[in-house]
């Protein structure tokens, strides 16, 4: 399964040093939310994230964590308030004031070459005072590592996430409070360096998706028949051209099994095929470029269902001009699952560019715009005559927003930013967002 990201690099172990990353993101169309976690198509598992150079750059400012010989741990947390006009994410939704509570405790240990082990949680608690039933927490914990062999190297990593749906999600049903869902995902990746330039990257991934239970309504149906185990194989073939640059080839199957079908519907289980062609430029002077394009195939095991082909891709474009400045742009093109009854799957389409800037090496200002388009296929043709028929049809979402922060030393900073998006439901026209918070944040 393509699964989405935007600039999908990990994370969930920030290790205290992400200090210009926005405290807040407003809750905009996502495709798959998870997927902010997991790395980009064709990488291993168990690997940190790159620190961006402009944080690099405010060493006088970036948190030292503590350190026990080769164990470094991190710790920060944030308090912000504000205002958001639409907390419902729907339409003629409530504005409500904002309390968001952040807290993150990380630890790596590093050894060798490349050996690490680390690990990871976080918990990000959303409040509305006048709009209880939309208060939400989620949280993230991760473990992973990666193994030298001295040629080869061998990657590992577990995540759990505990998180809630919107209706403004893409492929979401319209329903008038979160959605609670647990994820567990478990990758396995070997790389295998051959004497000249080749590398070969077999790998797994397992994903189980568990939606909790509530009582359901006319208005909003449990959610059980979305639990779904996905299955995930792979192999990267990565031939190095020079210096850091490489040229890709993914191949990937994948297994969808889902636990719970719906009472007199057809099977939603699946299985699919994709395979991908780039390029990985590297970090050469101050441009990294990344793109994967080719494509793929869902077949359902239901001939109602049929299956969807799509061209597939996925592009990272990251520019620094000075130490002091970043500009990324990302692309992505796929198919996804949805949450509709009568819908299994769907093709989405996003973009988003933003700009980091540090001024005087304490103000950091960044903004972003995105875009993101997701195109539904008309409902099988055995529901046809019945309420859960649907024409063809499609979800889109515009968003910017902007931030500035001041770092007043190593340990703490204070923040302020707006975010905007105009945005729809499916079968509703668009509606905007405007959300508002100022922040303050504490590091070890």
């Amino acid at each position: 399964m393509f699964n989405r990201s935007l600039v999908r690099k990990i994370i969930v172990f920030r290790l205290g040093l992400t200090a210009a990353a926005p405290i807040f993101l407003a809750d905009g169309a996502y495709a798959q939310v998870i997927d902010n976690y997991f790395p980009a198509i064709g990488s291993g598992a168990g690997e940190l994230a790159q620190e961006p150079a402009q944080v690099r750059a405010m060493g006088a400012y970036t948190p030292l964590g503590k350190r026990y010989g080769p164990l470094r741990i991190d710790a920060d947390g944030s308090e912000s308030e504000g205002y958001a006009s639409n907390v419902d994410r729907n339409v003629g939704g409530h504005s409500s004031a904002v309390v968001s509570t952040q807290g993150n405790l990380s630890a790596v240990s590093r050894w060798g070459k490349r050996d690490q082990v680390h690990g990871n949680i976080n918990v990000d608690d959303i409040r509305y005072p006048s709009r209880s039933i939309q208060n939400r927490t989620n949280w993230t914990a991760n473990l992973g590592g990666v193994h030298d062999f001295g040629h080869d190297t061998i990657g590992v990593s577990y995540t759990h996430l505990s998180l809630v749906q919107m209706p403004t999600d893409l492929g979401a049903l319209i329903v008038n409070r979160p959605v609670p869902y647990q994820v567990d995902d478990g990758r396995l990746s070997y790389t295998a360096t051959t004497h000249g330039r080749l590398s070969i990257i077999p790998q797994v991934d397992v994903q189980r998706y568990h939606f909790d239970y509530f009582t359901p309504t006319a208005n909003q149906p449990s959610q059980g028949y979305r639990d779904r185990v996905l299955v995930t194989e792979g192999v990267t073939a990565q031939y190095e051209l020079r210096g850091n640059s490489h040229v890709l080839l993914v191949m990937q199957g994948t297994e969808i099994r889902y636990q719970n079908p719906l009472e007199n519907a057809p099977s939603r289980d699946s299985n699919g095929a994709s395979v991908m062609a780039g390029y990985d430029f590297g970090m050469r002077g101050p441009l990294r470029f990344r793109a994967l394009v080719g494509y793929q195939t869902r077949r359902y095991r239901a001939s109602a269902y049929g299956s969807i082909n799509s061209p597939m891709a996925e592009a990272e474009l990251s520019w620094v001009p000075t130490r002091l400045t970043t500009a990324t742009l990302s692309v992505r093109h796929g198919i996804e699952d949805s949450a509709f009854e009568n819908v299994v799957g769907y093709t989405f389409t996003g973009a988003r560019i933003g700009v980091t800037h540090t001024y005087q090496r304490n103000i950091v200002f960044s903004a972003y715009g995105q875009i993101q388009k997701a195109n539904y296929p008309s409902a099988p043709a055995f529901l046809q005559n019945t309420v859960l028929y649907q024409e063809h049809n499609n979800q889109t979402f515009y968003g910017v927003g902007a931030e500035v922060q001041w770092l007043i030393n190593r340990h703490m900073r204070l923040s302020a930013n707006y975010d905007f998006s105009s945005q729809n439901t499916v079968g509703s026209g668009q509606f905007p967002i405007h959300t508002f918070l100022v922040g303050f944040h504490l590091s070890l």
